[in-house]
């Protein structure tokens, strides 16, 4: 509890700096995960419906701990970096990707110049999105991630090695991701993907 109060203090003295905006946006994605937690992640399953568009790339970092939330916000922009670079390899830029759920379990996407599609499985309780890709040029099988909406964004990731997989598959085998992953190993519970917005 005490590392807890320690923690908002410090970010409260912090506050001062930040803009009106910065924290109307940061309430708004506070309520939503509020919001999620209690009714056990049904918010974000009825709220995927739609289509998002690609904004750049998404990195969570769960912990048991409000420390090693912190250490891995430490080195998200870091990590992000390093993925815009290897994302825009494989073609995959703001603005050219977008992801859409529909209510019958199945999706549609463009990622760079690839148009995907398949089904999908959301379990809400713990946010776990199954996406289980057609056949096609490309054949990416089903890969299992993590589907989060705060606000106006939804984030969804996958385990580290699941996301090399799938970008190299979409471009050439890319250094940019070795490097993110180097940088991730002694993380556990990292996820990196895909950030979009309405």
């Amino acid at each position: 509890m005490k590392k807890t109060t320690l923690l908002l203090a410090a970010a409260l003295l912090f506050a001062g700096a930040v803009q009106a905006q910065d924290w109307k946006e940061a309430l708004k994605k506070a309520a939503t995960t509020v919001a999620d937690q209690l009714t056990d992640g049904k918010l974000t399953e009825h709220a995927l419906v739609g289509t998002w568009n690609y904004t750049g790339p998404g990195v969570k970092f769960e912990g048991e701990d409000m420390a090693s939330e912190l250490a891995g916000a430490a080195i998200e922009g870091s990590v992000v970096k390093q993925l815009e670079k290897a994302y825009a390899l494989a073609g995959i830029r703001a603005g050219a990707g977008s992801f859409t759920f529909n209510d019958d379990g199945t999706f549609s996407a463009l990622l760079g110049k690839y148009n995907l599609s398949g089904d999908y499985e959301f379990d809400a309780s713990t946010h776990v999105i199954t996406l289980k890709f057609a056949k096609g040029k490309i054949n990416l099988g089903s890969i299992p991630g993590h589907a989060y909406i705060s606000g106006q964004e939804l984030v969804l990731v996958f385990p580290v090695t699941k996301l090399v997989e799938m970008v190299s598959a979409l471009g050439s085998k890319i250094s940019s991701l070795s490097t993110v992953t180097k940088m991730l190993d002694n993380y556990k519970n990292v996820y990196a993907g895909f950030a979009f917005g309405k």
